[in-house]
């Protein structure tokens, strides 16, 4: 792997295969030059993601023929798609988790290998042993949560329900944000993903304390839909909204962004 030359990039840590899996991914993420670790908290287990059952996902990603019998037809009715995929070399691997002695990570693999590697306070005290550069925890729903990351040496914190993609029901991001905002008092930065789809979604996460926002179907839709040039299209759609809610709020800069341009029940927390 080797990190972008263009500015700080930041490493995704999932630990998946073990501690030794876990020390060879760090290993090469500091050779590389990438400048922060980001280390995701909220997948002890995959959740139910019900279009999986429903699409397949099961069979089509077993390596039994039998069971894929019945998408047969389904497959067969696009070749482009089915050239691409068997030119490409079929399933991928993970190539960041790195088991000693088996080598790349098997995508079939994933859902075991979360239930058997479920992150614990612990965990952070070791790999701040390990890394010596900024820390980012990210999945936290909790004002305790967020509090305890930075009294184990989180630099910054990120405000992550897993795009609801995890749990059902569970509490929205900017519903979160500001008890999290609050815990903290300033002792480290606090991001926030979630439910970002426009411009004006960015701006309520900004006003209710949050040093900026991650997002992730808007790349990833724009990088399937055209490649590189489709990631540069999502974000200046996004910069594009933002800068036109910041002129029909009246608000000057992203900086005098604050509460007072959005409502927020009385029972929020006061950042």
């Amino acid at each position: 792997m080797k990190a972008a030359s263009q500015g700080p990039v930041w490493y995704q840590l999932y630990l998946l295969g073990g501690r030794e899996a876990a020390e060879g991914s760090i290993d090469r993420a500091r050779r590389a030059g990438f400048s922060a670790l980001v280390i995701t908290v909220d997948t002890p287990v995959a959740g139910l993601r019900e279009r999986d059952p429903r699409n397949g996902m099961k069979e089509l990603l077993s390596t039994s023929l039998f069971a894929k019998i019945p998408y047969l037809p389904n497959i067969l009715s696009h070749p482009g798609w089915l050239a691409a995929f068997l030119s490409d070399g079929s399933l991928p691997r993970l190539e960041n988790v790195v088991s000693p002695g088996k080598g790349p990570m098997e995508l079939v693999d994933v859902g075991a290998a979360l239930a058997s590697a479920t992150v614990t306070w612990g965990d952070l005290r070791w790999i701040r042993e390990l890394w010596t550069g900024p820390i980012v925890v990210k999945g936290l729903l909790t004002g305790d949560d967020a509090r305890r990351a930075v009294d184990e040496g989180a630099a910054a914190v990120v405000v992550s329900n897993h795009g609801g993609r995890q749990l059902d029901s569970v509490s929205p991001t900017l519903r979160a944000l500001p008890e999290v905002v609050a815990a903290v008092k300033g002792q480290a930065e606090v991001l926030m993903d979630g439910g970002v789809r426009r411009g004006s979604d960015i701006v309520k996460a900004l006003c209710l304390g949050a040093r900026a926002v991650l997002i992730g179907r808007a790349y990833a839709y724009g990088l399937a839909a055209a490649g590189p040039e489709g990631v540069t299209l999502a974000l200046k759609i996004l910069r594009s909204d933002v800068e036109r809610t910041l002129r029909l709020l009246g608000c000057p800069s992203v900086g005098a962004l604050d509460r007072s341009y959005v409502e927020v029940p009385a029972s929020w927390p006061v950042q």
